[in-house]
């Protein structure tokens, strides 16, 4: 046993003299500068790049293992720019000894000074530091069956003491989209690494270039957790600000903020988490919480956004956006959302979802199925909105109720409607104001696929309901129209008074059914090309701006040639039924079966109206059926069973009605004729009675 005791003494003191005799040569007699042209040479070697040692090399032993660098470069690649690849002013970097020997590294401080890195790539695409990448990937890389050694085996433990990052500069510049960009004055200042420990960390940098420029402000801290063995990571307390000037930069100035509770990533299971993250910038302040997962294959993030109440207008304008003028000025001064959402990597959902509008609050989900394409469902909901309140000035340019003829057909890129996308969804509204007109429980489907759109618009108006269905064929490059619309029930005369703002010329219940088929790439295109039939009843109204009383009796002094009265009474006729069938063809509305029934007259009407010029041709041809006392004047004898002709020319908004007296004549010359005709056959009937009478009579004498 004593000898053993002996034999380990005595190892024991010759390794120590060994390591005391190491020491003594590395302090007293190695010089590390001996070799800095040996390791030029070792690095070009492996790199193909020139690389020089400028300052003094240290060495430090004991305790600490470590090195000294006063100055170092690395050379550019071949066909790039003078400057070096890479250089610094000095670096410093040292580890305890007696550690490393039992598979720990434990670091001090690590410092980096005057870091200087430029990344380019050249006009023909390729870039300055790919082939450092092949180096280092080749002779170097240990044999994937091998087991690992010692030398190649991971530490046990790692600690570091800190990193210090002062003064670096990176500089980026593409040559073939001629960009050039610069981080300078980039300081990092961390603390105390240790697996699973919390570091503290601070990070600031300057940033300028671009065409157009930018120049900007960054500043960074936080705390990160690192469990390396567990390979799970949090970034904690986050505060990051950026503040940036120039040409690039939205309405030339920006500060932007974000923080967070926590970002966590769990490497392992491809998880992860996003508490409290928060986003200023541009009066917008967006919050995000959200559950991660299969970050390494398909990643995935459920969670809540919220957007606080920001001014659209204000962010528009911020962004350089000119808006048009609107004629309520106080639109879009309030916005704001609220979601849970539930995102993939080909698809995602919203539900929860709550926009605020100005004074429209919209509810409801939103799934898309599909990217590709993308296929999108969605079921939304809006409490109320006056959307004449965003429409443009009256009396301006695309205030007047005429659209601009713009173009509906293919785009520069393919047809209206894209074939891709898919779309299927229902759309409710409490209640709406659209060109003065007033609706309400307002329900909307659409569908779209294959490049097809169908809109089925419900809604109820004016003590009456209309609904449609609206198709839009957009696969061709003129896009086909079909409607088919229906009004039931509907008082006519407040709905046009509210839509044109005018005095309505009808008023009743409307009873409209319109089957309609165009096709165009304008709005007279499709005026121009609609064609089929409009089914039309009113009950228990009157036609405004014409008193057909009032040309009965100028058609009865046209008759009788006395003067013709004055006008008297209402500009109106009343009736307690009017119907008319439309065709419509060629950009031209045909009719020749319009009635209109009340109890003093009948009136019938056939005409035509041009769509595209907006001008009628219509003949209206009354006549009296009772007395017309109740209309305002005499009742009228002398026309009593004679169609009186009203013509009706001119445009749509200022139609003129006149007495076709030519006609009223020839008529009545035609009637009298026939009348004359009657009384002189029935004169000769009665005197060939009389004659053959008297013959008989003579002879049976």
């Amino acid at each position: 046993m004593k000898s053993v005791v002996r034999i380990v003494v005595i190892v024991a003191g010759v390794v120590l003299l060994l390591l005391v005799g190491l020491f003594a040569y590395l302090k007293f007699v190695f010089d590390p500068n001996d070799f800095r042209e040996r390791i030029g040479t070792l690095v070009q070697t492996q790199t193909g790049r020139s690389f020089s040692i400028d300052g003094e090399l240290g060495l430090s032993v004991f305790p600490w293992v470590g090195v000294e660098i006063g100055g170092a470069r690395l050379g550019n690649a071949e066909g790039f720019s003078e400057r070096p690849f890479a250089r610094i002013r000095s670096a410093e970097v040292r580890a305890l000894l007696m550690p490393l020997l039992s598979g720990r590294v434990e670091v001090d401080r690590v410092t980096l000074d005057g870091l200087e890195l430029n990344l380019e790539r050249n006009r023909s695409g390729a870039d300055n530091w790919s082939d450092l990448a092949a180096a280092g990937g080749g002779a170097g890389k240990p044999d994937a069956g091998a087991a690992p050694t010692e030398a190649g085996a991971m530490p046990k433990a790692l600690a570091l003491g800190g990193l210090t990052l002062r003064d670096a500069v990176v500089r980026w510049h593409d040559a073939a989209a001629g960009s050039a960009y610069e981080v300078s004055a980039l300081s990092l200042e961390t603390g105390s690494f240790q697996s699973g420990k919390p570091m503290p960390l601070v990070l600031s940098a300057k940033l300028a270039g671009g065409d157009p420029a930018i120049r900007a402000n960054l500043s960074m801290k936080g705390e990160v957790v690192a469990d390396l063995a567990a390979n799970r990571h949090r970034l904690g307390d986050l505060e990051l600000s950026l503040d940036g000037t120039g040409e690039a930069v939205p309405g030339g100035t920006a500060d932007i903020a974000v923080s967070a509770t926590a970002l966590e990533v769990d490497l392992g299971t491809g998880s992860g988490r996003i508490d409290g993250l928060q986003l200023n910038a541009f009066g917008l302040t967006a919050k995000v919480d959200a559950a991660l997962a299969g970050l390494a294959a398909a990643p995935h993030a459920k969670g809540r956004l919220s957007i606080a109440s920001f001014s659209p207008k204000s962010l528009a304008t911020a962004f350089g956006i000119a808006l048009p003028p609107s004629r309520d000025a106080s639109v879009l001064q309030h916005a704001s959302l609220e979601a849970d959402f539930d995102a993939g990597a080909s698809s995602a959902k919203v539900s929860g979802l709550g926009v605020e509008l100005d004074q429209t609050r919209i509810e409801g989900a939103v799934a898309v199925g599909s990217y590709a394409g993308p296929a999108v469902e969605f079921d939304l909901s809006a409490d109320a909105i006056d959307l004449d309140r965003y429409l443009p000035p009256e009396g301006t340019a695309d205030g007047t109720g005429k659209a601009s003829a713009g173009k509906a057909g293919r785009g520069a890129d393919g047809p209206l409607i894209p074939t891709g996308p898919k779309v299927d969804g229902r759309f409710r509204l409490g209640r709406m104001t659209v060109s003065k007109l007033k609706l309400t429980d307002i329900d909307l489907a659409v569908a779209l696929a294959g490049g097809r759109l169908s809109l089925k618009p419900q809604a109820a108006l004016y003590q009456g309901r209309y609904s449609g269905n609206i198709g839009v064929d957009g696969r061709k490059a003129v896009p086909a129209l079909t409607l088919d619309e229906r009004l039931s029930g509907v008082q006519i005369g407040p709905l046009t008074q509210d839509l044109t703002g005018e005095a309505p010329r009808i008023t009743g219940s409307a009873h409209i059914a319109a089957k309609l088929a165009g096709r165009g790439a304008d709005g007279d295109a499709l005026k121009r090309s609609l064609a089929g039939d409009v089914d039309l009843r009113f009950a228990d109204g009157a036609l405004k701006g014409i008193n057909i009383a009032a040309f009965m009796r100028k058609a009865e002094a046209a008759l009788t040639g006395k003067p013709a009265p004055a006008d008297e009474g209402p500009n109106e006729t009343d009736f307690t039924e009017m119907t008319a069938t439309v065709q419509l063809a060629d950009g031209v509305a045909r009719n020749q079966d319009l009635a209109m029934r009340s109890p003093l007259l009948r009136v019938r009407g056939e005409g035509s109206a041009n769509l595209v010029s907006e001008s009628v041709d219509y003949l209206v041809q009354a006549s009296v059926v009772g007395t017309l006392t109740g209309q305002g004047g005499k009742p009228l004898d002398k026309v009593r069973g004679v169609t009186v002709p009203i013509r009706v020319k001119g445009g749509f908004s200022d139609p003129r009605f006149s007495l076709d007296t030519q006609a009223l004549l020839s008529d009545n010359v035609k009637a009298k004729v026939e009348e004359k005709k009657e009384e002189i056959k029935k004169k000769a009937e009665d005197k060939l009675k009389e004659e053959v009478g008297k013959g008989l009579k003579n002879l049976f004498k």
